[in-house]
This record gives C-alpha cells, sequence and structure tokens, in this order.
C-alpha cells in the first residue's frame, strides 16, 4: 500500500468493516483513533437503514467516536434529499422497515404500505386487495424483512398503470451478509423483480448507485476525489460504488467477501485497487 498516506480521506462503514451484525470488530476502535490522530478525515456510507441515527450514534460511542447527522450518509436519508429537490408531491408506496418509514415520515412525506397480514389464497381476494384506487406517485423499495407477494403485486400495479409513477430504491444489495457463512436473501432481487415486470429502471440511491455517486461529492465536500480511500467489504456494492464515485478502493475481508472471491472478479469496478484483513491492519500503518 505504498503512498497510501497521500489519500486517505473518507471511509465507508458499517457491518463488515467497523463490526459485524452483533459487535465491533475487536481493535476497531484503537485503529480509527489512529486514523484521526494523523489528520485523517472519517466519513461513513452505509446501505443500513433499518437502524435510526440514534442507534448509530450510540454504537459509534462504543468505538470512541461522536458521530453526528452529517457524518453519515444512508439510503432513507438519500431518497428524502432526492426527492426534495425534485419538489416531490404526492403518495408514496413503500416496500422497507419500520426505521425507513419514519425517516420519510418525519421529512414529511405521506406513505401508503402493506397488506402485511395472510390473505386467503384466492385469484378473487389477492386482486379485491391489490387492485386499489390509491392516487401513488413513486415506490421506494429498501430492505422490507415483511416483503411479501401482494406487496409486490401492488407495486407493479402503481407503476404500470402511471407512466409518470417513480420508482426509486436505497439498498439494492442481492445479499445481505449477517455472519461468517450465513448470508440473507437481499432487496436487489425484489427490485430486479419489478424492474423485469414492469420494464422500468430505478433510480437508486443506495450504494452502488450512480445517483448516490454523483452526488457524494457535495455532501461531504470533497474537492479532489483522487485523494479519497473509500473502504468496504462488498466487492458488487463498495467497490463499484467507489469506481463510480472515483476514489480510491479498499477491499477488506473482515465481512462478506473472501480472498478468493476477489482473485476470481474479473470487472474492473468491482476489484479493489488494496486490500487487507481488516480496517484494523491500515490502522496499524499509521502506527
Amino acid at each position: 500500500m505504498k503512498g497510501i498516506r497521500s489519500f486517505i480521506r473518507v471511509f465507508n462503514s458499517y457491518a463488515g468493516v467497523l463490526w459485524t451484525v452483533f459487535e465491533p470488530i475487536p481493535g476497531i476502535g484503537q485503529a480509527l483513533a489512529s486514523l484521526r490522530a494523523h489528520g485523517k478525515t472519517l466519513r461513513y456510507i452505509t446501505n443500513n437503514s433499518v437502524r435510526t441515527f440514534d442507534h448509530y450514534a450510540t454504537q459509534f460511542r462504543t468505538l470512541g467516536v461522536t458521530l453526528t447527522p452529517a457524518d453519515i450518509i444512508h439510503p432513507a436519508q438519500a431518497i428524502v434529499r432526492h426527492l426534495k429537490s425534485i419538489h416531490f408531491q404526492g403518495l408514496i408506496f413503500c416496500l422497507a422497515t419500520q426505521p425507513f418509514k419514519t425517516v420519510l415520515i418525519n421529512a414529511g412525506f405521506e406513505l401508503i404500505e402493506g397488506p402485511d397480514h395472510p390473505l386467503e389464497e384466492s385469484f378473487k381476494k389477492i386482486i379485491a386487495t391489490v387492485h386499489d384506487r390509491a392516487s401513488v406517485r413513486a415506490v421506494v423499495i429498501d430492505v422490507d424483512f415483511n416483503v411479501n407477494y401482494p406487496k409486490l403485486l401492488r407495486a407493479e400495479m402503481y407503476l404500470k398503470n402511471d407512466p409518470k409513477c417513480l420508482l426509486i430504491a436505497g439498498a439494492t444489495d442481492k445479499v445481505l451478509h449477517a455472519r461468517r457463512g450465513f448470508n440473507l436473501i437481499g432487496p436487489g432481487h425484489f427490485l430486479d423483480v419489478l424492474e423485469q415486470s414492469t420494464g422500468r429502471k430505478a433510480t437508486v440511491l443506495g450504494k452502488p448507485g450512480v445517483e448516490l455517486a454523483c452526488s457524494v461529492g457535495e455532501l461531504f465536500g470533497i474537492e479532489d476525489r483522487g485523494r479519497v480511500l473509500f473502504v468496504g467489504d462488498m466487492m458488487q456494492q463498495d467497490m463499484v460504488f467507489a469506481s463510480r464515485c472515483g476514489f480510491r478502493k479498499l477491499l477488506v475481508l473482515s465481512g462478506g467477501t473472501t480472498k478468493d472471491d476477489m482473485l476470481q472478479e474479473g470487472d474492473e469496478e468491482c476489484v479493489p485497487d488494496y486490500y487487507v484483513d481488516s480496517l484494523v491492519d491500515l490502522g496499524k500503518l499509521f502506527e
């Protein structure tokens, strides 16, 4: 990692980089302290809108970091910024977790959701439930632990019935890494269903979305993207996003990607400039 001192400025974060799903990666607090002591600016971008900002702030305090809202970007925030920038007005059908939806509601947007309850296995019942008259102007999709067939049918209906209805996505991960050897189906697969069934392409405001990549420089006040080192544990989300941003790329093997995965990857956007076992190893370079 020769010459790395000259361009570290911004860091990506969360599960796999600073934490597993359940606990901090050992030594990560000291590593962050070392980087800050050497004058490095740390910022955080996550695809995880499942947790609230207060939850993030509490977790970061355990690492000795005081987090402010300006330090972190997550999909729900990015979607709010986007909707306000286009002066969006109207009803939103939202497939997401409650913390995600709360961010949109607190920003003044009106949501509808569901159905969440089990339905009788009957075409008549399904159609009666799905085919409503709500004047929905945007479908927003992110992680939804209670996603179901009627929700997807309803989202498809809104998009097909109104060509002006927006399709907006937060996290598009195909895999949600929980812990070593255990992964979950990610929301990217459900987004694929909607895109393929409607012929629409979503505006993506989570990693590796082009729309988010275009705005991140302004949001974080980045003047020279070549002096930014973006750290992530997933090639499809993190390394591709860093490529689209024009950042240098560091892959950590403490999350959802193995060294074999990395060595077998042939897509230049996905391939990192550097790799380490853990962000802790990068902190040690500055010692």
